[in-house]
Order: C-alpha cells, then sequence, then structure tokens
C-alpha cells in the first residue's frame, strides 16, 4: 500500500501551473519544510489547460502532482436505476442546502458520488434520470419561473456537472488535507475529509466568495436578460446571484467542514467569521518575505542615481482584480503636469489575455502609449530598485506581498485601501505605528486620488524617502518569512499528529 504524505495540498488554478502571490507562498513552503512529504491535488478547467506544464521546479519532498478537470464529462454506462434513483435525492439536499445557505446534506451527497463506490451517482447519470430532471424543474418552478427556462437549463448545468467531477475525484491518501481556498478546492478538501476522516485545514489568503462576487457583478459572460427598461433602483440579475449563491454554498461547506481556519490579517478573519466560520478556529497568521533576499536591492536602491524619467512601477498579474485601468487613467492624469513619466507595467499577462489587451488598446486610446511599457514576467529583484514609487491599484487583495517587497527595497508605495494595505503600511500596533507610514493610500477605482499620491510623490522627494525608510524597518521588525514558516510547521505537526491519533484509536 502507498505511504500517505503529510500533507495533500488542494489547490484551483494556482501552483504550480500559474505563477503569483499564492503560488509563491505554496512554493516556498514545501520547499522549506523539507523534512515534510506533500502531494499537490490541482484543480483544473480542462485537461491540458496550462499546457505549458509546471511553472516551478517542485522539491523532491512534492510525492505527487494529480488534476481534477472541472469540465470534462465522461459518457458512461448503465447504472442501477433504483439505486441512482435514491441517490438523486442526495443531490436535491444540496440544492435545497444552497438555497438555504446550509451545509447539512453535503456529506450524504459525497458518498453518493464518491469514486469507485458501487453505484455512484455521476453528471452524466443525473442527466438521464427522471429523478433528476424533476430536481431541475422543481427548482425552476421554485425561484426562476420568470426567466429563460433554456437560460436557466444551461446555468445550472454549468454550475453542478463540475461538483459530481470534484467530489468523485480520486483523493491522494495523506495525514491532512490543506485548501488554500474555499470554491472547489475547499468542496474537494472537505469530501477529503468525509471519505478518509481525515483533518482539513484551510488558509484564505483572501476572500473567495467576496472575490468572486465582484467578479460576477463585473461579469459580461453572465447574460441580463431584464428587457432593459431605465428605472430608478433594480436588483442584481437573477442569474448574476445565482453565481454568488454557488460560490457562497461553495465556502459554507469549506469553513463547516474545517478543522481549522487560517487567514493573514484580521480583516479577512471578520469577514470569514461574518460568512459563517466558527471564530473558535479561525487564527490570524501574517505572511511575511525572505528579508535577506531584497538587502542588495535595497543598496541598489539606496545607492543607484536618480531616475532622467519619474518611474512608476506596477508589480503583479494583469487582470480585473488588479485593476490595471485605473492606474492607466491615474497615468494619463500625471502626464499632464510631467509629460515623460514613466509607468512599467511588470507581471504576467496570460492569466486574462483579453484584459491584458484591452489594457493595452486603452492605454495608446487615451494618448500615453509612448508612457507605458507592459513587459511581462521579470525578475523582481533586479527591476524594483530602478523604480521611484509601486503603485497597487487592486479592488480585492489579501496581504499582498508585493507591498512588503517594495518596502523592503525602500520604494514607497500608492496603494489601495483594500485587505491589509492599511495595516502594512501603516502598522498593525501601536509598536508597529511608531515607525511611521510607508506609504499612501487611496480609494479603490479612483484614478484622481491615485493621480494626486503619485503626484505628491513626485513633488517630495524627501517624503519618498522617508516613507520608504519607514516602510523598510517595519518589513524587518513585523514580516519576516521564518516566523511565517515556522507558524506553518507548527499547524502540520499538530493535525498530522491528530490524524495519527485518530488511526491509533
Amino acid at each position: 500500500m502507498k505511504k500517505p504524505s503529510d500533507i495533500c495540498l488542494v489547490l484551483e488554478g494556482t501552483y504550480p501551473f500559474v505563477s503569483g502571490g499564492v503560488s509563491s507562498w505554496v512554493h516556498h513552503l514545501v520547499t522549506h519544510l523539507p523534512h515534510l512529504t506533500f502531494s499537490v491535488l490541482h484543480i483544473s478547467p480542462t485537461h491540458n489547460f496550462y499546457n505549458k506544464g509546471a511553472l516551478y521546479d517542485m522539491p523532491n519532498n512534492v510525492v505527487s502532482l494529480d488534476e481534477v478537470h472541472l469540465h470534462e464529462y465522461a459518457i458512461e454506462g448503465k447504472a442501477d436505476p433504483e439505486v441512482l434513483r435514491a441517490k438523486v435525492q442526495k443531490f436535491r439536499g444540496m440544492v435545497v442546502d444552497m438555497q438555504e445557505g446550509g451545509s447539512s446534506a453535503f456529506e450524504a451527497f459525497v458518498h453518493a458520488v464518491e469514486e469507485g463506490h458501487s453505484g455512484a451517482l455521476s453528471g452524466y447519470h443525473f442527466l438521464q434520470t427522471l429523478e433528476g430532471w424533476k430536481v431541475l424543474i422543481d427548482t425552476y418552478r421554485r425561484e426562476a419561473e420568470e426567466e429563460s427556462f433554456l437560460n436557466f437549463f444551461w446555468t445550472w448545468r454549468f454550475a453542478f456537472l463540475p461538483l459530481f467531477n470534484v467530489i468523485a475525484a480520486k483523493i491522494p491518501l495523506a495525514h491532512a488535507y490543506h485548501t488554500i481556498s474555499t470554491g472547489y478546492a475547499g468542496l474537494l478538501a472537505a469530501a477529503a475529509k468525509v471519505r478518509t476522516g481525515k483533518p482539513m485545514l484551510l488558509t484564505e489568503h483572501g476572500i473567495y466568495a467576496k472575490e468572486r462576487r465582484i467578479e460576477v457583478n463585473r461579469a459580461d459572460w453572465i447574460e441580463d436578460w431584464d428587457s432593459g427598461e431605465i428605472v430608478a433602483q433594480r436588483t442584481v440579475p437573477y442569474f448574476k446571484r445565482y453565481w454568488i449563491r454557488q460560490f457562497q454554498m461553495m465556502s459554507t461547506v469549506t469553513y463547516n467542514f474545517a478543522n481549522s481556519i487560517y487567514t493573514l490579517y484580521e480583516g479577512n478573519r471578520k469577514e470569514q467569521i461574518k460568512d459563517g466560520a466558527d471564530p473558535n478556529i479561525v487564527e490570524v497568521v501574517p505572511n511575511g518575505i525572505d528579508i535577506d533576499r531584497f538587502d542588495e536591492a535595497a543598496k541598489c536602491f539606496a545607492a543607484r542615481p536618480p531616475n532622467k524619467r519619474f518611474t512608476i512601477g506596477f508589480v503583479g498579474r494583469v487582470c480585473p482584480i488588479k485593476d490595471v485601468r485605473t492606474l492607466l487613467a491615474a497615468t494619463r492624469i500625471v502626464v499632464e503636469e510631467v509629460p515623460d513619466v514613466r509607468l512599467r507595467i511588470l507581471g504576467p499577462m496570460e492569466e486574462d489575455p483579453e484584459y491584458a489587451g484591452e489594457c493595452q488598446r486603452y492605454a495608446v486610446g487615451m494618448g500615453i502609449g509612448d508612457n507605458v511599457a507592459f513587459e511581462g514576467r521579470v525578475n523582481v529583484l533586479e527591476e524594483l530598485p530602478t523604480l521611484d514609487v509601486l503603485v497597487l491599484s487592486s479592488i480585492s487583495e489579501a496581504q499582498p506581498l508585493v507591498v512588503l517587497e517594495g518596502n523592503a527595497v525602500g520604494l514607497p508605495l500608492v496603494a489601495t485601501d483594500v485587505g491589509s494595505c492599511a495595516e502594512l503600511l501603516f502598522g498593525r500596533t501601536a509598536e508597529d505605528r511608531a515607525l511611521g507610514p510607508g506609504g499612501l493610500l487611496t480609494s479603490m477605482a479612483s484614478p484622481g486620488e491615485t493621480a494626486q499620491a503619485i503626484l505628491r510623490l513626485y513633488r517630495d522627494p524627501a517624503l519618498r524617502k522617508r516613507l520608504g525608510e519607514s516602510g523598510r524597518q517595519r518589513v524587518r521588525a513585523h514580516y519576516d518569512q521564518r516566523d511565517m514558516t515556522a507558524a506553518y510547521d507548527a499547524i502540520y505537526q499538530k493535525h498530522i499528529a491528530l490524524s495519527k491519533e485518530e488511526v491509533k484509536a
């Protein structure tokens, strides 16, 4: 029998196939805890979706990498109609739970679709049964009869079929299961707990349900089939409400089945509790960075001559949640006072190529094409010292590492007041706040405020230096990555011990 890994990391759309803050965080853990073994179970949209393969060289203590595909459905053979009819009722319970915001029917549903289980219910079988059709019709009549049935059917199908794939997935043996988000990964980790009886941990960097709610409300792929009449007040269209509820259901299930929940800052903890997490199992473990790694970059920054062109930097994925368009609009305002200002967009553009292309066209259309460079992936350590100010324009963040990295070099920050940006720049405690601010905060989606903050720093080199020095002191005092690594080592050891005690019992 194959030996179980110590920890199975249950991931979605991230490590090792996508670069970014969360992926770097995961890679750091597996690399710096060599005495533990890890298996990785990654949820991908389809087979070969990440056709470039792993972007990280995984260390030897990562003993396996498996994928679960959301949108690939096999045509299966016949199954016992009586068994399937009974199991469809377990799915009905899940639907009712979703409508009522509960999770009591999840365990029964997991056993109904369990991989390798006799007479397991699949998405394909579900759609072939009269009972399955009745669940769909009953739901439609109860809550969406004013909507097009055809649109409802395809929304239903696209929302629920992936759940069968996730819950029926083959699960690696492990002493504990650690998911880095709720969503599909959270459901899979919860299913792993149900099927194996092993402990399950959740770490949320950003609040998944909140981020999906933002995306859904901004989405143009979810049609609004209302008449188009102009009214004084209107509710969110039904199909957007449907998807928001779907994602909230995933969070509720994950919270309710987790043995322990961790997050990055107190604001996130409050959000989790508000969304139903048990306050007794939610703890804050802040992120950190490898401080020593930034020492040379800080020396380069302090020693370099002034830039001939004032240089703004953005480091991150070019995607809607980072709101690069707002930064571009702010740069257009800055150009009126500083015509030769330079904006460098440093980060991957492949996550949302359509948005990235839109941003490039937007810059040209506003007449700042010569001021803006989209440079893709770069060596951040080499590029940070070449900037004058680092800007974060996101509409949602958790504890963005780029703020810590910029301050570690001595750069002043301009950041939207989202996630933990306020405490990163101004401090969490009285002692921390006494160090002074490491940057300026702005409202999200506010080009004017962002532009004025940038211009304030442009006009006042002494302020730039003061903010950068304060930020550097704060990072060194409170955000050492070694503290975070030690915390997760202790967390893992606790849950591995719990798993082994249950085996003995």
